[in-house]
């Protein structure tokens, strides 16, 4: 599809999804052109590290902070920010035709067919081994919280269609 008309239908649907929300009807979802499929799980550990923290510092300054309101603050940081990252910064894994998409640590990243030396799925863990360095990429069901089957579904249809080798435990 050209951009105009990709730009056209995206403002197409975004209309119709305000009106469809606004008499109760569920929305229609947004159809990616590339043909990719975005899956989505849950980070745990970070905000759960942050909660901690949070906690901690309200519990450890409660008789400290008679006077001084910055450690309350502090502590309600660490919670506010712990429950932001829980809800907002999702991992997540897009499968395109001919490359996959992750969000890392620094941002996201996308790597080619090409780049990719082999995959591997087991029940709880599909490993994604990178060719250049030698890097990994891990989604797992306990740590990222995604849907395994599916995730494991749509990686083998990946590696079939660019002929990546898969290894399955």
């Amino acid at each position: 599809m050209s951009r105009k008309w990709e730009r056209m239908v995206r403002k197409n649907t975004k209309t119709t999804n305000k009106s469809r929300q606004k008499s109760g009807q569920p929305r229609i979802s947004e159809i990616q052109s590339d043909g990719s499929v975005t899956l989505k799980g849950r980070s745990w550990f970070l905000p759960m590290l942050l909660m901690a923290t949070g906690v901690f510092c309200l519990i450890s300054f409660r008789g400290i902070a008679g006077q001084d309101n910055l450690y309350w603050i502090t502590g309600i940081s660490y919670i506010f920010l712990a429950v932001l990252i829980y809800y907002v910064r999702r991992p997540f894994i897009k499968i395109g035709k001919n490359a996959l998409t992750s969000r890392r640590f620094g941002g996201d990243r996308t790597i080619e067919a090409s780049q990719i030396n082999e995959i591997t799925v087991s029940k709880d863990a599909v490993t994604v081994q990178i060719k250049p360095k030698g890097n990994r990429w891990v989604f797992t069901r306990l740590y990222n919280r995604f849907q395994m089957d599916e995730l494991s579904g749509k990686i083998k249809e990946f590696a079939a269609k660019n002929n990546v080798a898969l290894k399955e435990e």
